[in-house]
């Protein structure tokens, strides 16, 4: 039955399918299914692997025919309902039954043991093999390992390529200088996360960074200049739609207001640059993917979602808006902070797994303290999402400030909280909210820290 369970379950989708693998991988899965059902799923998993959604159970009951092995199988699972609540005890109980084997397995052979110095090569072969079964089935996957003395060689020649090639192991860059000099860009594997206050522009610096890793060198005002160092992007969005977000990055890349273009209250000129910034768009040879997502979405079902983008283009970095809008893959605990640390873990793993950057933005509440009778803002790394585990999670936090005049100020005050290489520190950025804009200061641009500054 429990086999019939865990079928019925990743037949439902490709999410399910998903969610099995990250707890079992398929090799390991098909070992521990009884005999009946292996033809079942090495179909189901065939079928997957080519098409990125599993059959349905008239296409399964065809393939297995075809196969000449038993359809009737497939009535049986049909009717073994699994739901979201029960697989995770069903995984665990396929566990559970195949741990039991290997022991039982184990002793059958310690009892027909002779003292023959080759029985007992075999059996400690055997022993070694059922050990190393049940580190893969109670242990998380392990990202790489080795002995330092095994890869010397290997460092040596990374640091002399870095040397030579500084450019090419750098992560992508949000376009900042000032800000890209501390972090040296967000590499494969890390997580950068942006936190803020609601309305403090935190989704719009993620684009912002999002566009300007897209474009690359090219100036968007001078048309495309040939410069192939733009980044393919895969943004997801869980709050705005793709048609809101396409005219934000239109008023961005045009710079132009979005209100203006929203409203169809464009100036001849302003129209013309926006013609010119969809013509460079259909030309630029990097891609800048929307998938508007809804709200619950988990990292289960963007990472099935990712697993079929694959098959237009490879994303070189992914932005996520954002992480409290979504929920855990499996075992919401329905407290709102477990559940924010849960998906930040989730997010981690993925972006570890799959060797890729992701950035994502948290929502903060801001806490103010008196100091010399002026409230100021008491930047904290664990006032994140209200959950410490984002802040563990991460390699990059940046905090934007929330001042006591934030409404009037200029500058956008961004505070490089953590930085797993390099150096913590502050720094300000230009707001241009109505074009969707985070821009640097001119050079001319004399800031005062604490002055009003009309925007």
């Amino acid at each position: 039955m429990l086999d019939a369970k865990v079928v019925n379950w990743m037949m439902q989708s490709s999410i399910n399918i998903n969610e099995v693998y990250r707890e079992l991988d398929y090799d390991l899965l098909r070992s521990m299914f009884f005999p009946k059902y292996k033809p079942v799923l090495e179909i189901l998993h065939s079928y997957y692997s080519r098409h990125k959604i599993p059959p349905s159970y008239k296409v399964l009951r065809t393939l297995l025919d075809r196969e000449g092995d038993d359809p009737s199988i497939i009535e049986y699972i049909l009717n073994k309902e699994c739901v979201g609540n029960e697989i995770g005890f069903y995984l665990d109980e396929i566990k559970e039954r195949y741990n039991k084997y290997l022991i039982d397995s184990l002793m059958k052979k310690a009892s027909d043991l002779d003292d023959e110095d080759e029985d007992v090569k075999e059996f400690n072969d055997e022993l070694k093999k059922v050990i190393s079964k049940t580190e893969r089935l109670y242990r998380r996957d392990v990202f790489s390992e080795g002995d330092v003395a095994d890869s010397t060689k290997e460092r040596a020649n990374h640091y002399r390529y870095t040397v030579e090639n500084p450019d090419q192991i750098m992560g992508f860059l949000s376009g900042y200088q000032e800000l890209d000099d501390y972090t040296w860009g967000v590499k494969n594997s890390e997580m950068l996360v942006i936190g803020g206050a609601s309305s403090s522009g935190k989704s719009l610096l993620m684009m912002n960074m999002a566009i300007n890793a897209w474009l690359g060198s090219n100036i968007p005002s001078e048309g495309l200049s040939g410069y192939d160092d733009g980044k393919n992007i895969l943004f997801i969005s869980l709050e705005m739609s793709k048609k809101q977000l396409e005219y934000r990055i239109d008023a961005n890349v045009s710079n132009i207001r979005h209100r203006s273009l929203a409203r169809g209250q464009l100036t001849v000129q302003e129209e013309g640059r926006w013609m010119k910034c969809l013509k460079i768009q259909e030309k630029h040879n990097k891609k800048f993917y929307i998938l508007d997502m809804p709200r619950g979405t988990t990292m289960g079902e963007i990472e099935a979602k990712y697993e079929t983008i694959l098959g237009v283009f490879r994303p070189d970095a992914i932005f996520i808006d954002y992480l409290q809008l979504m929920r855990p893959t499996i075992g919401a605990s329905g407290t709102d902070w477990l559940d924010v640390g849960k998906v930040s873990e989730e997010l981690h793993e993925f972006c570890r797994k799959k060797d890729l950057p992701v950035v994502t933005a948290a929502q903060r509440k801001a806490v103010q303290k008196k100091n010399s009778g002026k409230k100021i803002d008491d930047v904290n790394i664990e006032d994140l999402g209200r959950s410490k585990m984002i802040g563990d999670n991460a390699a990059i936090v940046l905090i934007i400030g929330n001042r006591e005049d934030e409404d009037l100020r200029e500058d956008m005050e961004i505070h490089v909280v953590k930085n797993r290489d390099g150096a913590k520190g502050k720094v300000s950025l230009k707001k241009t909210f109505d074009k969707s804009r985070i821009e640097v200061f001119p050079d001319n641009w004399a800031e005062e820290m604490g002055d009003e500054n009309d925007v």
